[in-house]
């Protein structure tokens, strides 16, 4: 559990020299307050003038286990040289957003002050419009699930690697660079990762060291899972050997046996040191790999009744103290009833919140439906395909919220086109014949033009296979005919017409 109001000096970790963009050593003036530390430094320019460089940050941020995942985090993906930048890469969105929050949260920095772009592992599109929606296709992703704008992205959006492919994979968009630019904030950040990791960690306590492997292991954790050979390890990538003896001791502290694996990573292998990764949660942070150390873990016999993992029934790791719930309680009690107000005034998530007023049965969900309830609306539901699912929680007095959870929980197959308002014949033609004539024809001129939702259009290219027309053809296609074709070949939209007609 975090150490609750302690915080970590900033003021503590300030380096004594500071470079230059031009590699001169500068000595580094400050003033701290209780609150902020104010830094400088001057340096000689022509004409015996002065240049002088300051920046204000806080002077203290929380001694806490997310402090330390990030510091995990950053220690694994950001960039170490002195290159007057402050820059962080992952290919996960949901470690990108955490990264941004806490450095707004701790120093101030605001989402608007970074820099960004991305990096792709494909050639250069030698065909302009082909990269251009490569490239709106990645950015559009980004922007969606992160707070970045497009207008703080780098003059060159993508960057392309040397290799040899030629199109993106499947669920593949690229990997985010971060930066902030600020020579001297930059080298003082620095200087306090540094320190951290490699004079103060070991003696942290316990939880703390725990939370910084675990940003660790979801920035340079790799798992290998080969069922031929029953070879079951997760790596953990690192080049210096100062920092390979840090990890090893600080696995050590946790229970878990990790040696030097020759070359630039340490391993972590045999059942019980990984079943300890499993039991304290080190890979939880990032989702793609968890996912892929739970089905190695799998792999194991007995697994299930060793860990108590496994067996199907969902587990809630981050538990809060009685003493959190009460007061969740106590708060909704008095008239509080806003998730988002309680959880600021208690300092934790709305999802929390939700969680203990669900279970208390408080909340917008007063009642739950009961099991017996459900099934008879699963059983009408599938008995009655010519009402909506609306009319059907009208007929039994319930929200069609529940009639929706009562289909999917016993799988009740309707039939789809009588799950959705009607529309005339002609609009659905002049939806296909819109199609026809430009395939990469945008949603919202179909909706201007035809005046229908983008759920209906949805509907209508799902039932008349018109779902693979456009650039979606050009991105995860492993065809080798077709990249011939498309790569190859000036880009041609009667190529697309040709496409669209044979699905039609």
């Amino acid at each position: 559990m975090d150490t609750k109001g302690e915080k970590l000096d900033l003021k503590e970790y300030l380096p004594e020299i500071i470079l230059t963009g031009s590699g001169k050593q500068c000595v580094l003036s400050y003033y701290a307050d209780d609150l902020y530390i104010s830094v400088s430094y001057q340096t000689q320019q022509t004409n015996n003038a002065k240049g002088e460089y300051s920046f204000t940050f806080p002077r203290f941020i929380s001694k806490s286990e997310e402090t330390f995942e990030v510091l995990g985090l950053l220690q694994a993906e950001m960039g170490k040289t002195q290159n007057g930048c402050l820059n962080f890469t992952n290919s996960e969105p949901k470690i990108m957003n955490k990264v941004l929050k806490w450095f707004y949260k701790e120093l101030d920095i605001k989402t608007e002050q970074w820099k960004w772009y991305l990096a792709a592992n494909i050639q250069k599109p030698q065909d302009l419009e082909n990269k251009r929606r490569i490239e709106e296709y990645l950015a559009i992703y980004w922007t969606k699930n992160t707070p970045l704008l497009l207008a703080n992205t780098h003059p060159t959006l993508v960057s392309y690697r040397d290799v040899e492919h030629l199109s993106l994979k499947s669920a593949y968009y690229g990997v985010m660079i971060i930066e902030f630019k600020n020579n001297l904030f930059s080298q003082i950040f620095k200087n306090v990762l540094r320190i951290i990791t490699y004079e103060k960690l070991l003696q942290q306590e316990i939880n703390f060291i725990r939370s910084f492997l675990k940003g660790l292991t979801a920035g340079e954790g790799c798992i290998e899972c080969d069922k031929d050979s029953k070879k079951f390890r997760v790596h953990i990538s690192c080049t210096i050997p100062a920092e390979k003896e840090i990890y090893i001791k600080c696995l050590a502290k946790l229970n878990i046996n990790a040696y030097d694996y020759p070359g630039d990573k340490i391993t972590v292998s045999r059942r019980e040191n990984l079943v300890q990764l499993l039991q304290q949660r080190l890979m939880t942070l990032h989702p793609r790999k968890y996912a892929a150390f739970l089905n190695m873990m799998k792999h194991y016999p007995s697994i299930s009744q060793q860990t108590g993992y496994f067996t199907g029934e969902k587990k809630v790791w981050n538990k809060h103290p009685e003493e959190i719930n009460q007061n969740i309680l106590k708060l909704f009690n008095q008239g509080i009833t806003r998730t988002k107000d309680i959880a600021e005034q208690l300092e934790i998530s709305t999802i929390k919140v939700n969680r203990i007023l669900k279970k208390n049965n408080l909340g917008k969900r007063l009642i739950k439906t009961s099991e017996t309830i459900r099934k008879e609306l699963a059983d009408y539901a599938q008995q009655h395909t010519e009402l909506s699912l609306k009319e059907i929680g009208e007929h039994f007095n319930l929200s069609e919220s529940a009639v929706v959870r009562a289909c999917k929980k016993y799988n009740v197959k309707r039939d789809p086109g009588k799950l959705h308002c009607t529309i005339p014949e002609e609009k659905i033609q002049r939806i296909i014949q819109l199609y026809k004539d430009d395939p990469t024809i945008k949603f919202k001129q179909i909706m201007q033009e035809v005046g229908v939702s983008d759920t209906v259009i949805r509907r209508v290219r799902k039932e008349h296979r018109l779902e693979h027309l456009g650039f979606k053809r050009l991105i995860g296609n492993n065809n080798k005919k077709y990249k011939q074709n498309v790569f190859k070949e000036p880009f041609s939209e009667l190529a697309y017409v040709k496409e669209a007609e044979i699905l039609l």
